[in-house]
């Protein structure tokens, strides 16, 4: 579209709103102006078609006040990099990211930048990737040569820029790299698809195979799934195309960028189409889904004809899409990216720290404590914490990056991320059989993953914890938890059992995926037997969904990342065959009514007072037939029993215990 250069003023450009909204930007957004890009919005101006840009604006685009030229929309990528003309920062790094924060910027301009109550003028020599970019979170400025060739430059301008600690190694991780930790077996999935569909001896047609367009990529924001497809389409020497959606108001408009790029994009060659939920999924472009679904059908059928090119289509969950685009036959394959785990977590924050000033930063703490964090949440925690210490000419610590991370909400955390009991085996009576076995199965292959792979052997994938009541399953299970340092999800069995068709079935789901987002977890199903009976003894079909889910949910062990599945029931007997057979609740342990032993170290470790009139070697044996939760209770009793006698009593007479036990016998 054709405007009339204008005088106006800076940072953003101003046009008559009907006009920009024919440009596809009905609220504002980037432009492409003579050599320069600009951010753009509606407002009153004396020339219909005129564009006001500000004096700066006017001279990096080269143009001048009165001539007529063509603006088009622009998609910047985010800079990596802004490189600056001279020989080091005029300011901080973080004042100009947070100075120039959503603003583009191209190779070639000057920028003023507002500084101790002024402005001072900045030239921007060069931007990553592409010349030009949108300055965000993630990007990072430099200025003259501050690194070794074929290196990636160091943020200068930074007075700790030299120092050992803050200075970028060879082996620092890239977030790219830290995106993709843990993730070999996606890409190489991936990798594969895209090869056998971008092969420029098109594979698919010579091999006789049915026309496919791509795939599908299920994932949270911020988990990677850009990186992941950069990573698989470099591996099947292709270039990618990224269309981002989440701007796209109108089918028209969605045409023209798909259009587009299928024009556009050479072969071998990806189109990645991200958060496509934005306009086919539930909430999309609702008053135009019949469109909307036109145009993908005619966007996947000119995909799979053209030989050579490959789609992938991400989504954050294949639940959001329409039915008919999920089961779509050129479609036959989705792939699902789970949340950062506590390693992934724990290499992003490496990579995010590798060139800020910092000393002695635990990096396992941080992953732990920043469940439910996406890689975006992790940058954005160490941007907060960097401000700490950009007047200070410090070093960041621990303590500060954890302060920034409890200020940070998780992305992916708007549900329960479980708890951390605060008791651990030391105050579980006795059950040494139990607790060593457990330790092994859930501990053990967190922490020593190398016993398991010397035996060619992979690690219990679920435990089931059989007993009478009140003999300490969940007890035993906290405390497990807490030894582990995972995150603790208790469920229930009756809880998830909902009438309507597919509630169970996704608040099955719902429960692995909070429990992925905070790994290191365990995941405890009380009550086990009534959320997984015995399939076609029951006149409720919701329990035989239920427990087809929990089949799935146990056999995609390898997508569940650290955690661990425990059930506990009273009657084993009542569980489903399926979910006990080896590879599913293998373990079973059984938790009998305590010994005399087991009762005497309840006792030893139990927080009521006892007078010395009490012999606990005695009172071990008069509760025998007694569950830990009798005794328990027994206890409780017997301290209101001294309570009732003398509201001032601080210890537990023989009397009491005694008027207790024969209360229990009743």
């Amino acid at each position: 579209m054709r405007f009339t250069i204008r005088n106006g003023s800076d940072p953003v450009a101003k046009a008559d709103p009907t006009l920009i909204k024919a440009l596809g930007l009905p609220y504002g957004g980037v432009v492409a102006v003579g050599k320069t890009h600009v951010l753009i919005k509606g407002g009153d101006v004396s020339d219909p078609s005129g564009l006001e840009l500000g004096p700066m604006t006017l001279a990096n685009s080269g143009l001048g006040i009165g001539s007529s030229t063509d603006v088009t929309r622009a998609v910047l990528p985010t800079a990596t990099f802004v490189d600056l003309n001279g020989n080091e920062l005029p300011v901080e790094p973080l004042v100009l990211a947070r100075t120039l924060q959503g603003r583009p910027v191209t190779a070639g301009d000057r920028v003023a930048v507002r500084h101790d109550g002024g402005e001072i003028e900045i030239v921007i020599d060069d931007v990553e990737p592409d010349g030009a970019g949108l300055v965000g979170a993630s990007s990072r400025f430099g200025a003259g040569d501050t690194t070794a060739p074929g290196q990636p430059p160091v943020r200068a301008g930074s007075r700790k820029a030299a120092q050992p600690q803050t200075t970028t190694t060879v082996d620092a991780p890239t977030t790219a790299d830290a995106m993709l930790a843990g993730l070999d077996a996606e890409t190489d999935l991936l990798a594969g698809w895209l090869s056998l569909l971008t092969s420029p001896r098109d594979l698919p047609a010579a091999w006789g195979l049915p026309q496919v367009a791509g795939v599908l990529l299920e994932g949270p924001n911020g988990c990677g799934k850009s990186e992941l497809v950069a990573a698989s389409a470099k591996v099947a020497d292709a270039g990618v195309t990224e269309i981002p959606v989440d701007q796209v108001f109108k089918p028209d408009s969605l045409l023209e960028k798909l259009e587009r790029a299928i024009r556009e994009t050479s072969t071998p060659g990806v189109i990645f189409v991200d958060r496509l939920e934005t306009v086919a999924g539930e909430e999309g472009l609702a008053p135009y889904r019949t469109q909307v679904a036109a145009v993908l059908r005619w966007f996947l059928d000119s995909v799979a004809e053209k030989p050579g090119l490959a789609c992938v289509l991400g989504v954050t969950s294949l639940g959001h899409l329409e039915t008919g685009l999920v089961r779509n036959e050129l479609l036959p394959r989705s792939l699902s990216i789970p949340p950062p785990d506590i390693d992934r977590r724990r290499r992003l924050f490496e990579a995010a720290l590798a060139r800020v000033p910092h000393k002695d930063v635990d990096y396992a703490l941080l992953a732990s404590r920043s469940a439910g964090f996406s890689a975006a949440d992790v940058i954005a925690a160490v941007l907060h914490a960097s401000t700490r210490i950009a007047r200070s000419d410090g070093d960041l610590s621990t303590a500060d990056v954890l302060s920034a991370v409890e200020d940070t909400t998780p992305s992916l955390g708007s549900v329960s991320l479980g708890e951390v009991p605060s008791h651990g085996f030391g105050q579980v009576a006795n059950l040494t059989e139990v607790k060593q076995r457990l330790t092994e199965a859930v501990i053990w292959p967190t922490t020593e993953p190398g016993r398991f792979a010397a035996l060619g052997i992979e690690p219990p994938r679920g435990i089931l914890l059989y007993g009478p009541p009140g003999t300490g399953k969940t007890f035993v299970v906290r405390a497990l938890a807490h030894e582990a340092g995972a995150a603790f999800f208790p469920v229930k069995g009756a809880e998830l059992l909902d009438k309507y068709v597919g509630e169970s079935e996704r608040g099955v789901r719902e429960v692995f995926f909070r429990a992925r987002a905070a790994a290191p977890s365990i995941i405890f199903f009380d009550e086990f037997d009534a959320l997984a009976p015995v399939r076609g003894n029951s006149n409720n079909s919701v329990t035989d969904s239920v427990v087809a889910a929990l089949l799935t949910e146990i056999d995609g062990v390898g997508s569940r990342g650290d955690v661990a599945v425990i059930g506990a029931t009273n009657r084993p007997d009542l569980i489903d065959t399926a979910l006990l057979r080896a590879g599913r609740f293998e373990i079973q342990i059984e938790l009998g009514l305590p010994e005399e032993s087991a009762r005497r170290t309840l006792l030893d470790i139990s927080d009521v007072p006892f007078a010395d009139d009490i012999d606990l070697d005695v009172l071990a044996v008069q509760t025998e037939g007694l569950s830990f939760a009798d005794i328990t209770g027994l206890l409780r009793e017997a301290a209101l029993n001294a309570l009732r006698s003398d509201t001032a009593a601080t210890t537990v007479t023989l009397e009491d215990v005694e008027k207790a036990l024969r209360s229990s016998r009743l």
